[in-house]
This record gives C-alpha cells, sequence and structure tokens, in this order.
C-alpha cells in the first residue's frame, strides 16, 4: 500500500492540492488522509474511487502512476499540454523530459527515506 499512497502524494503534488483539500474533498480528517498518503492505512477501491474523483484521474493512473501516467495526468490539467518528450504548461514556464521527471522523483523518494530515518533517530 506504500507504493499507492506515495502514487496518491505525486499525483496531489502535481495537482498542486493540499493534503487538507483531498481530505475534505472525500470526507476524511487530514491525518486519515496523510495515514493513507503514508502507507499507513489501507485503501479500499472505493476510497481509492473517491480519491482519483478528487484528484481528476483514474484508479489506475494512481496504481500504475510513472512518467507515462505523468504525461497523461498533467495533460488533462486545465493549462497543460504534451509535446514530444515533454511535459509543459501552457505559458512554457514549466517544461521537463521524461527521465528529468524519474529522476527528480527517485530524488523526491530518497529525500523522504532520508528525512524519515532523520525522524526516526529523533
Amino acid at each position: 500500500m506504500l507504493e499507492i499512497g506515495r502514487n496518491i502524494r505525486r499525483i496531489r503534488e502535481i495537482k498542486n492540492y493540499t493534503q487538507e483539500a483531498v481530505a475534505d474533498m472525500i470526507g476524511l480528517s487530514v491525518t486519515a488522509y496523510g495515514d493513507i498518503e503514508r502507507g499507513k492505512s489501507d485503501v479500499n477501491f472505493a476510497r481509492l474511487a473517491d480519491i482519483a474523483k478528487a484528484l481528476d484521474v483514474k484508479e489506475e493512473d494512481i496504481v500504475a502512476f510513472g512518467s507515462t501516467v505523468y504525461n497523461s495526468t498533467f495533460n488533462n490539467h486545465e493549462n497543460a499540454k504534451y509535446n514530444n518528450n515533454t511535459v509543459g504548461v501552457s505559458n512554457n514556464t514549466y517544461t521537463i523530459d521524461k527521465e528529468v521527471f524519474d529522476k527528480m522523483m527517485k530524488d523526491k523518494d530518497d529525500e523522504i527515506a532520508f528525512l524519515r530515518e532523520q525522524f526516526k533517530k529523533g
């Protein structure tokens, strides 16, 4: 479930939603929603459908999130466009190669893992 939670977080961040906003849209407390993103709570199909609807993506996009899904997810965003191997918004202030995106996501995951370890050490 950790991977689904991580994917939900990634999509939420791409869409620029706060945890509070998504939690409110699906009728959960911020703590309960945060537990889903951290993989501490299981996500049943109904809850996954609620989250997907709130994030304006398909359930399968959450489960199979990666650079291909990122491109289609971002492309569905109201100001987004997709050209060749890049993704960008209409004013061209944000354009990224798929490989760069994958590396950014890995770096972010590594940073989160590091911070969790630091937190555990107290």
